[in-house]
């Protein structure tokens, strides 16, 4: 039986994916990494409400690397500063978020970017948006911070 990330390493020139609302997790993210590194064409990924958590987002980190077409990421509800971000901090605390903020550095295209229902405090989701070349490109930043989930 083909699994989703079969057949998705068919599809080199992909350049439009939405996956949200799959309960993808990190272990599946680990999986999926392995694809997307392959879909260099990629300029629109959705990612949002998967759980992929602190550790998914280093392995997405790890497999988005130097993307010169992504110019829309959304990693929405994703449980990213549950164990990725310390609330109310102003420094980063694990790897995931670290790699993140240098990925957003090597995403010269990326002019939508969506972080939020994260729990990431304003002063840390600053600074990731920041790392993104001065945020030179952005021009549509969604920072809400809800209480209420939407992605269960």
């Amino acid at each position: 039986m083909m699994t989703l990330a079969d057949v998705l390493g068919g599809c080199k020139a992909l350049a439009h994916l939405n996956l949200s609302s799959n309960s993808i997790g990190a272990a599946g993210m680990g999986r999926l990494a392995g694809v997307l590194e392959e879909c260099k064409a990629l300029a629109h990924l959705d990612l949002s409400c998967n759980r992929i958590g602190g550790e998914g987002v280093e392995r997405l980190a790890g497999a988005l690397g130097e993307r010169e077409a992504l110019a829309h990421l959304n990693l929405s509800d994703n449980k990213i500063g549950d164990d990725c971000l310390a609330p109310n901090a102003n420094w980063f605390h694990a790897e995931g978020a670290k790699k993140l903020a240098g990925v957003l550095g090597s995403c010269q295209a990326l002019a939508h970017l969506d972080l939020s229902d994260n729990s990431i405090d304003a002063r840390i989701w600053g600074k990731l948006v920041g790392q993104q070349g001065g945020g030179k490109t952005l021009v549509h930043v969604v920072f809400r911070r809800e209480t209420t989930a939407w992605c269960s």
